[in-house]
């Protein structure tokens, strides 16, 4: 015959485990929604170096023209002042100067045509990968809405099953309830009332004595597991 007080204690036990789930479950949505978090900012830390890379290669390019401008200026005070020289080899130096400068130009301005091709792709390859991105984001905001939702979830349905765990505790003997208590304390992790089948505790699946074994088959007192201390009955 099945001991009333362990059936009582089994109702409590499945409450006890039903109430910790749900602790356990609101102490990891704040650690979920961390790591979504660190998800977004890692994101947006890849669109601002891209969109910081492009905008490097336009002051490049820029850069690139004020040179070839400033050149170009060069160029035309050089022929200027050759309408002004003399002489032949004052004449011949400016030119020298002149076709330097020319030589730069175009040199500055192949660099500048390989920048803005450059530039092209990148901005290209930048609105694909921003929008993928941006996917991306909108949809780890949406998990961050559905973890907060979940959370009130659980906050709201906590106090039911603090509810229900204190009433199931009513009517069960002390002794019952002080090793049962005892026992939450000392084992790691649930069940804290198994069966004995086979001569092995459900919790620890190790063998029992006979002693053990036996005792649990008898009602009105608790028995316990000589290997892992947890209450059980047969």
């Amino acid at each position: 015959m099945a001991d009333p007080q362990i059936e009582k204690l089994l109702i409590l036990q499945d409450r006890d485990i039903a109430l910790q789930k749900i602790e356990q479950e609101l102490t990891r949505i704040p650690q979920e929604r961390a790591k979504i978090e660190a998800l977004i900012d890692s994101e947006q830390q890849n669109i601002e170096a891209a969109s910081q890379s492009l905008k490097e290669k336009e002051v490049q390019r820029n850069e690139l023209d004020h040179e070839v401008k400033a050149k170009e200026a060069n160029i035309e005070r050089f022929k200027n002042q050759q309408l002004q020289v003399k002489k032949n080899d004052e004449y011949r130096a400016l030119t020298q100067q002149i076709e330097q400068a020319e030589a730069e130009i175009a040199q500055l301005e192949e660099t500048e045509i390989a920048i803005m091709l450059d530039i092209d792709e990148a901005k290209a390859t930048f609105e694909l990968e921003k929008k993928a991105i941006d996917a991306r984001i909108e949809q780890q905001r949406q998990q961050i809405e559905q973890l907060g939702a979940r959370e009130q979830n659980l906050k709201n349905s906590i106090q039911a099953a603090e509810e229900a765990l204190a009433k199931s505790r009513e009517g069960i003997d002390s002794s019952y309830i002080e090793h049962y208590d005892r026992i939450k304390k000392q084992t790691n992790r649930p069940p804290y009332v198994v069966p004995i089948q086979d001569h092995k505790c459900g919790g620890c699946h190790l063998r029992v004595s006979n002693e053990v074994s036996r005792g649990a088959m008898n009602v009105g007192e608790p028995h316990f597991c000589d290997q892992c201390s947890r209450m059980v009955y047969a």
